[in-house]
């Protein structure tokens, strides 16, 4: 008998908040944006949250955030709406390459932070919260390949973000650093349970 898959906590998520997403994301479509287009802008939003972390205005870059991570949550509902269900593949693709763009641009200005007052450490912390943060879709995406059904682990993107806008709004170095630590672990300790589900079922 095949195992069933729990249901994660972003699909739970993206059922809570459905009416919202889908209000939200026919009243863009109304005003003449396209998902790709509210994809980009979502992205670019991240380069004043990544400022603002830099210049240690850390309550103002978790507002931001907050503002265009939403940004997220519209895109896909709105290619959904625009092709019938089905979305696009250079859609898909978009989506998943500005994701990326944009947790690097706020992990880079919490990391050039603390290069810039000398805390080595804390700068090492966010080396690793970027690199476990870009391993887990990465894994994801490699098992995808495969036929895997890849979405499982303790720290995806949505919880990724919750973890850091808390730890921005709270407004101080050390917060942002420590959601940046929570990041670190979780996020590679879920990249690794990616790839020992790939051994489990590939080998």
């Amino acid at each position: 008998m095949k195992e069933e898959r729990k249901i994660t906590f972003t699909e739970k998520a993206r059922k809570w908040f459905k009416g919202f997403g889908d209000t939200a994301a026919k009243f863009l479509l109304k005003i003449g944006l396209t998902a790709n287009a509210v994809t980009v802008i979502g992205c670019l939003g991240h380069v004043g949250a990544c400022w603002l972390a830099y210049k240690g205005k850390f309550t103002w870059a978790g507002v931001l955030l907050i503002i265009f991570a939403v940004f997220d949550f519209f895109d896909g509902t709105m290619a959904r709406m625009s092709t019938g269900g089905k979305g696009t593949k250079f859609g898909a693709v978009l989506d998943s390459t500005t994701d990326r763009y944009a947790e690097f641009m706020i992990f880079g200005g919490i990391l050039l932070y603390n290069a810039d007052h000398g805390d080595i450490v804390w700068v090492a912390v966010c080396i690793a919260a970027m690199m476990g943060s870009f391993l887990v879709p990465y894994t994801r995406a490699k098992g995808e390949i495969y036929g895997l059904d890849m979405r499982l682990g303790i720290m995806s993107r949505l919880e990724r973000y919750i973890v850091l806008i808390a730890g921005l709004l709270i407004g101080m170095q050390i917060s942002a650093n420590i959601a940046m630590a929570i990041i670190a672990v979780f996020a590679n300790i879920t990249a690794i349970q990616r790839l020992l589900y790939m051994k489990k079922n590939l080998e």
